[in-house]
């Protein structure tokens, strides 16, 4: 059984139907079922829009005939009750009764796919150390994080990676605007501030210096100048420089690390750019050697890309030092050879969608075989509702404070249902409802779709929201504890009926995920389970279950077992920790 077992059958007879009246040969996947608006349109709707360039026939047509046809020559299947035509729909109403034997009684029907040996290696966060995690990062790493659980769920080995970006001027600025306020403290015999001495967080410490940089740029230029001679000390290996470096990356990193924790956040493996800012310069040669790339009159690398309707990119400076570009080249290539990887996904805002257009087609052209397999997972910016952020003007939302305030409301939420509950356990709940409503909040809009956050409308338990999936999943494991030994074993108690609906989602669960794979878009099964929830839902509110007179009882707890796991294994994968009370 696998788990596109539940339409196999109406696809098989669809394909054959179109081969006979059309001469039309398809594969079953390009028979892809919707689930109609109104029940009394049918289970599934086969719309016939995408054979309709095919054919060159109008939809409607094919349907009509198509329908004509599965009457005439097919005899249903034990799972297909009926089909009937509608427009430029085929609907389908299948039989409740084999449909529950399929998914509630097949023990592999919801088992995931056994693993492949295809590796695919997920770049996501790539923090810099000169400042705290921000909202848009919280945004990357729920896009990183879910689809590389995604990716698992349908077999695949995932290696989740780290660039540190732990070098460069951004990092020298806050340097700079540490030394300047502590050359103030020693002229008063003051230690120099650390983060234990403040008592804040190290991500946060540097962070501030970041800003105070800028400030400090307003009435003190020549601060510009010695943020390069930073720059240049630090290439140079200086010693103090370098000293200074460490301390206050480490710092940094400590703190990165403490929110990566609060996020359930792990990598297998961290890259730091300070490890691989020269590297690159031997890939660059091989293709001068090979002649992708040419040398301009300066002497700077280009590749030539306007061919491919793409802007050239220099590759060297003429002094032959690095760019980004080159260690990205190195980086690349490295990723790919370390494990062995098939595939390589780049989580990065779509401030870079040209620059990684750019990358790939340069791996392309160097003969990398597996260039195409490269993907640029780009999504847009999280707004808030005054506007944009600024790092470096302080007007970021970093992923502290906002699950903080999160923490804080859901606490209130949680002290409105019960205010007898202890201290200790609120304060469980609410972290793991905060970090749900966020983590939600931000994956069920398309990744390249901006959104505004708006922390109120995340927490709320009403709507579309990470609350209103946990309180769900919640509400049935209620039902299940109050009578856990009264599940029938058998399919044939009843006929289903007032289930099909439901059973027909529930069915889609591995399909939902494949789809959102194949268009890297988490919020497709991130909306699938909101409308499996909402179903679960309005099922509650008109089916009886506890109260059902036996066998229904027996039955009915059985299919909402079965529904936990589902919302429970949905839940995780968008990094979601269920709780099983609220």
């Amino acid at each position: 059984m696998n788990h596109s077992d539940i339409t196999l059958e109406c696809k098989v007879l669809i394909q054959k139907a179109l081969l006979k009246m059309f001469g039309c040969a398809i594969q079953t996947e390009e028979v892809i079922f919707d689930t109609p608006p109104q029940r009394e349109l049918g289970d599934l709707a086969l719309g016939c829009f995408a054979f309709a360039k095919k054919l060159h026939e109008a939809p409607q047509k094919i349907a009509f005939i198509l329908h004509k046809e599965l009457q005439k020559n097919s005899t249903p299947t034990s799972l297909i009750k009926t089909i009937g035509v509608s427009g430029p729909y085929i609907n389908i109403f299948l039989n409740p009764q084999d449909l529950a034997k399929k998914i509630l009684f097949q023990p592999d029907f919801f088992k995931a796919k056994k693993k492949m040996r295809k590796k695919i290696v997920v770049e996501f966060i790539s923090p810099n150390t000169n400042k705290p995690l921000h909202l848009g990062h919280v945004r990357n790493a729920a896009l990183g994080e879910s689809v590389s659980r995604l990716l698992e769920a349908i077999g695949y080995t995932v290696i989740r990676t780290n660039l540190i970006n732990d070098r460069g001027i951004h990092i020298c600025k806050s340097m700079v605007a540490y030394e300047y306020q502590n050359s103030k403290l020693e002229n008063q015999n003051s230690k120099p501030p650390t983060p234990k001495s403040t008592g804040k967080k190290g991500d946060h410490f540097v962070g501030d210096y970041y800003v105070l940089y800028e400030k400090l740029l307003k009435s003190h230029p020549e601060i510009e100048e010695q943020a390069r001679v930073c720059l240049l000390k630090w290439e140079g290996n200086d010693p103090q420089v370098r000293a200074l470096w460490k301390k206050m990356n480490t710092w940094a990193l400590q703190g990165i690390h403490k929110t990566y924790d609060r996020f359930g956040l792990t990598f297998d493996r961290y890259y730091f750019e300070s490890e691989m800012y020269t590297k690159g310069k031997d890939i660059i040669e091989q293709g001068i050697t090979k002649g992708v790339f040419t040398q301009d009159a300066s002497g700077a690398v280009i590749a030539k890309l306007e061919p491919y309707h793409l802007p050239d990119k220099v590759l060297l400076r003429k002094d032959g030092t690095s760019l980004y570009i080159t260690q990205d080249l190195y980086l690349a290539v490295k990723k790919m050879k370390e494990f062995n990887a098939t595939k390589s996904i780049y989580v990065v805002a779509n401030e870079q969608d040209l620059y990684f257009k750019q990358l790939f087609k340069i791996l392309e052209l160097l003969g990398y075989p597996w260039a195409p397999n490269c993907y640029h997972l780009s999504y847009a910016l999280v707004l808030l509702p005054e506007g944009r952020m600024k790092s470096r003007e302080g007007t970021t939302v970093d992923a502290d404070t906002l699950l903080d305030t999160l923490e804080h409301l859901a606490q209130k939420e949680i002290l409105q249902r019960d205010k007898k509950l202890p201290k200790r356990e609120v304060v469980k709940r609410s972290k793991k409802l905060a970090r749900g409503a966020l983590m939600y909040y931000l994956v069920q809009t398309s990744p390249q779709s901006e959104m505004v956050f708006n922390a109120k409308e995340s927490i709320s338990f009403q709507g579309k929201t990470g609350p209103y999936l946990l309180y769900t999943y919640a509400r049935f494991k209620n039902i299940l504890r109050k009578n856990v030994s009264e599940k029938t074993k058998k399919a044939t108690s009843y006929d289903w009926e007032q289930e099909k609906h439901l059973l027909v989602l529930m069915a889609e669960f591995y399909p939902m995920i494949e789809k959102s794979i194949s268009h890297y878009n988490i919020s497709i099964f991130a909306n699938y389970l909101y409308i499996l929830s909402k179903t679960a839902t309005e099922y509650y509110h008109t089916t009886p279950i506890l109260t059902a007179p036996s066998p229904q009882r027996g039955a009915r707890l059985h299919l909402v077992s079965v529904l936990c796991t589902l919302l429970h294994k949905g839940l995780q994968l968008l990094t979601i920790d269920t709780l099983e009370h609220m």
